[in-house]
C-alpha cells in the first residue's frame, strides 16, 4: 500500500468522499461540497507541523485518506484517523491499523496513538481491539450530529504493547511519499 501526499488534483475526489453520506456519517462533522474550502483545508494541512495527511493508493487506484494528527513531539503521541473513500476496496479498513502503527512506530518515533470512534461506527470500534489496541474509556454524549447526541469511545496503542502484538505484522509498511 502507498501513501501519497495530497495534492491540488486530489481535492475534487478527497471533496466527494468527504461529503458521502457512508463516510461523513462517522465523522465529528460536515463539511460543506465546496471546493474552494478543499483549498484553503489543504493550505491549512501544509502548514501543519503535527500532523501527517495522506492518500492511500492500492494497486494503482486511490482509495481513501488516512492522518496522523494533534501530534504532541515531546509527549510523542498523536491521533490516528482515516476513511475508506472506495467501497469496493471496504475490506482493506482491517489493516489500516496495521501500517499506521508500524509507521507511527517505527518511523515518526511515536510512543502511543489514539483512535477516537463514534459509537455508531460498530465496525471500527471491533477493528480497535482486535488489533490489540486497548480500549481506554469512553466519553459520553460527546458529539452532537443531526441533532443526536454520540459517545465516542477511546482506544491506544503504545509503542511498547505493539511491539508484541506487531511481530507478526511487521510487514504492514505503507511506501510513504512526503506528507502535506
Amino acid at each position: 500500500m502507498k501513501w501519497i501526499s495530497v495534492k491540488e488534483e486530489h481535492l475534487q475526489r478527497i471533496l466527494d468522499w468527504r461529503t458521502n453520506e457512508q463516510i461523513t456519517r462517522f465523522m465529528y462533522t460536515d463539511i460543506e461540497y465546496n471546493l474552494e474550502n478543499q483549498t484553503k483545508w489543504l493550505e491549512v494541512i501544509r502548514q501543519d507541523a503535527n500532523g501527517r495527511y495522506f492518500l492511500m493508493e492500492y494497486k494503482d487506484e486511490l482509495i481513501g485518506f488516512i492522518s496522523i494528527t494533534n501530534i504532541d513531539w515531546k509527549h510523542k503521541h498523536g491521533h490516528w484517523n482515516f476513511y475508506i473513500g472506495e467501497m469496493k476496496f471496504a475490506m482493506l479498513a482491517g489493516f489500516l491499523g496495521l501500517f499506521m502503527y508500524n509507521y507511527a512506530f517505527n518511523e515518526l518515533g511515536l510512543e502511543k496513538l489514539i483512535g477516537e470512534v463514534m459509537d455508531i461506527n460498530e465496525g471500527v470500534r471491533k477493528l480497535h481491539v482486535k488489533q490489540g489496541a486497548r480500549k481506554v474509556g469512553v466519553y459520553e454524549h460527546h458529539i452532537l450530529k443531526n441533532d443526536v447526541w454520540h459517545d465516542v469511545y477511546v482506544f491506544e496503542m503504545t509503542k511498547k504493547s505493539w511491539q508484541d502484538i506487531g511481530q507478526k505484522y511487521k510487514k504492514y509498511v505503507p511506501q510513504v511519499g512526503d506528507s502535506v
